[in-house]
């Protein structure tokens, strides 16, 4: 079934994006409905088009050479998934999986390219693929810095953006993405509540000292100095 333009305008992709260009892609998508743990397959296929999560939460997975499942990317309600393969010269498949009861809004290859040359849409995914970049790149600076506990703070002042609570993934998440052991990420997040730093308060993390753990931030450079 369509995916109704009013859904789509929860996206930023189609936020402010004309009309015209909101209804050709509530046309040219499909509505999927996943349970937990089910894999996004289109025809017994790797997905390779243009989705929106409208409901719930989906992950790329893979798995490392000793079996362990990893997440690549995780996309929450209302962004965007599968741009990059659309344009990228080499594209490669992803194993898309729900995390919980997931809703999504899919458009095939063609239809999706057809809407990506749109003036519009093509500066609207450049940007949204310059932010994914920009994303990278600062995690990348915060796996250079040691040791674990200081990138595990690393990541908390990354992710805070300057405010004073977040939620935290899951920790085996977490570790696979900060290059560490869940053991590790507990031990650090167990610290620095003893420490009084962080204070969790259910699902949300509190910054209790935002100028300490700036400075447990900084790891051996911050020794250094």
């Amino acid at each position: 079934m369509p995916v109704s333009s009013l859904a789509l305008k929860q996206c930023t992709l189609f936020a402010n994006a004309p009309d015209a260009v909101v209804e050709q892609a509530s046309l040219a998508m499909d509505i999927i409905h996943l349970r937990r743990r089910e894999v996004l397959l289109v025809g017994a296929k790797a997905f390779r088009g243009l989705g929106i999560v409208l409901q719930g939460r989906l992950q790329a997975i893979d798995h490392t050479i000793d079996g362990r499942e990893v997440a690549l990317a995780s996309i929450e309600v209302n962004e965007v998934f599968g741009q990059a393969n659309l344009i990228a010269a080499h594209p490669i498949d992803l194993t898309w999986v729900a995390m919980s009861a997931t809703t999504l809004a899919i458009m095939a290859p063609e239809p999706a390219i057809i809407l990506l040359k749109n003036a519009d849409m093509s500066f609207r995914i450049a940007s949204d693929l310059a932010q994914q970049v920009c994303e990278f790149l600062s995690w990348q600076k915060i796996l250079s810095v040691h040791p674990v506990s200081s990138r595990v703070c690393a990541w908390v002042v990354w992710s805070a953006a300057g405010k004073l609570e977040l939620m935290l993934p899951t920790h085996a998440e977490l570790a696979w993405r900060l290059n560490t052991t869940r053991e590790s990420i507990t031990r650090a997040l167990q610290r620095l509540q003893s420490d009084e730093i962080l204070q969790r308060d259910g699902d949300r993390w509190l910054i209790e000292k935002p100028l300490v753990l700036n400075e447990l931030a900084r790891g051996e450079a911050g020794h250094n100095a």
